[in-house]
């Protein structure tokens, strides 16, 4: 997504805080930074996001319009800013950002003898052509003007491939098999009439990539590795190595006596590096499955895709804690993630239990910024293998219990993950919430966040031919904000 210029360069507190909103309302990090380059107050900065996401939920179907978001919030931003309450902020997005991106639509429908209407429920739009006067719906394309159809299909096949998706604006194609769709020499022959421009202009590979990305997507979401929770998603421009910094607090402000001079005070800094790397592989469908109209076979192939993407990212994420013999990956002092030195190591292992959790949050509490400040370290995750599962869900969970003195501190405060990818049964772990501060960090390249599917027509394969990759990184900027107990 192309961000416009504002000719502002937000602070870095104003983009963390709206990192954070955006996070809370599914956006990606981009829509952060047109947020903090517009200046929107925190008080409205919630609302303004659901107002985003709602307008990015209602032109999903249009890819023309996501494309063109970037730029109309950038120049609708900087108005939403001087609303005089959250619920106008909303409103303003919403409204005006739909009638804006609905008149980009048009423009785009003008230059290629299309119209727009109204839908009988007036919630949405409808593509018409004009046809010797009349406005009829428009469902064949013709050559480079597919733009909708496209759309059309691509929901038509989602219907088919993702249990539970009813269509919409693909209805009249929901029945329609395959060889309707796909090029007449992938199959020698035989098109419905009304479908042969759309077959032949190549619009089939992007109308089943769509389809295809978001079965991905879908399964993806659903296979989750539980480290992310624990970990601060951000992006990257390019695969160079992505530069953190770690600034102190400072400490306590010296106290100036009556006509005494301030004097300079400087910040420590120190910092950390990883790298995005690109993960996938060439698949296809063949002209046998489309012939047979076997989009069943092809979809399943797209689901464990979804779950494999997840699973490499699971397993990278799991491999940082796992390196060195468990001690973690070397950080830029030439010292493990979990040291003696780094105060973040249990000096012998124990089982789990109120005691040894509380001793490792203890030493949580006491860990101190570069200056040698008090920085507040909350713990926040419990960190566990299967084996231990039930175990730290009990010591989590509230007890049942009127003596003051039995009840569980940890209680509600606490929050398990399990992640079956760690290898030893007795290694755990606790970890503060992302920012609080940041210690394991996951990154995309922007614009690209999770796997994605890109198509051509077959060359190796008779058919049609997908390409699934995933741009991901992942590294411990700080060793502060997690403790291992190598268990018992």
């Amino acid at each position: 997504m192309n961000k416009p210029l504002t000719g502002f360069t937000p602070t870095a507190r104003s983009l963390a805080q709206m990192r954070i909103v955006t996070a809370k309302a599914n956006l990606p990090d981009s829509f952060a930074e047109i947020m903090a380059g517009a200046s929107i107050p925190v008080m409205i900065a919630d609302d303004v996001a659901a107002g985003i996401a709602e307008l990015q939920k209602m032109f999903e179907p249009f890819p023309a319009a996501i494309e063109k978001m970037a730029e109309i919030l950038g120049n609708l931003l900087p108005k939403v800013a001087t609303a005089p309450d959250a619920g106008q902020a909303k409103q303003m997005v919403v409204a005006d950002g739909r009638e804006k991106l609905m008149q980009h639509l048009a423009d785009l429908d003008a230059a290629s003898g299309l119209v727009r209407r109204r839908d009988e429920s007036g919630d949405s739009y409808a593509a018409v052509r004009q046809m010797n006067g009349a406005a009829r719906p428009y469902a064949v394309p013709i050559g480079a003007q597919s733009i909708q159809v496209r759309d059309q299909v691509a929901d038509a096949l989602l219907s088919r491939m993702l249990p539970g998706h009813v269509p919409t604006i693909g209805r009249e194609f929901a029945s329609m098999r395959l060889e309707d769709f796909a090029p007449q020499r992938t199959f020698g022959g035989a098109v419905r009439a009304r479908m042969s421009n759309f077959a032949n202009t190549g619009d089939f590979p992007y109308a089943l990539a769509v389809a295809s990305n978001k079965v991905l997507l879908n399964f993806y979401e659903a296979a989750q590795s539980a480290l992310k929770t624990a970990s601060h998603e951000t992006s990257s421009r390019d695969f160079r190595p992505i530069n953190t910094v770690r600034v102190s607090g400072g400490g306590q402000l010296p106290l100036v006596a009556e006509g005494a001079e301030f004097k300079a005070k400087y910040f420590e800094d120190a910092g950390e590096a990883y790298a995005i790397q690109t993960f996938g592989g060439i698949y296809g469908i063949t002209r046998q499955a489309i012939v047979n109209d076997d989009l069943d076979a092809f979809s399943s192939r797209v689901q464990l895709l979804g779950t494999g993407a997840a699973q490499t990212e699971a397993s990278l994420l799991t491999a940082l804690l796992q390196m060195n013999s468990g001690a973690g990956p070397t950080m830029a002092d030439g010292k493990t993630l979990f040291h003696a030195d780094h105060g973040n190591r249990a000096a012998s292992g124990s089982a789990l239990s109120i005691a040894s959790v509380s001793a490792a949050r203890t030493a949580m509490r006491r860990q101190k910024g570069l200056a040698g400040e008090i920085i507040q370290v909350l713990p926040t995750f419990l960190v566990v293998p299967p084996e231990k599962e039930t175990e730290a869900e009990q010591i989590v969970a509230q007890l049942a219990s009127v003596k003051v003195d039995e009840v569980n501190p940890f209680a509600s405060k606490l929050t398990v993950l399990c992640d079956p990818n760690l290898t030893s049964a007795t290694r755990w772990y606790l970890a503060a919430a992302p920012g609080r501060p940041d210690g394991l960090q996951h990154a995309y390249l922007d614009g690209n966040k999770g796997p994605q599917i890109t198509t051509r027509e077959g060359f190796e394969v008779d058919g049609t031919e997908f390409k699934v990759s995933l741009d991901f990184g992942c590294g411990f900027v700080d060793w502060r904000p997690w403790y291992m107990n190598p268990g018992a």
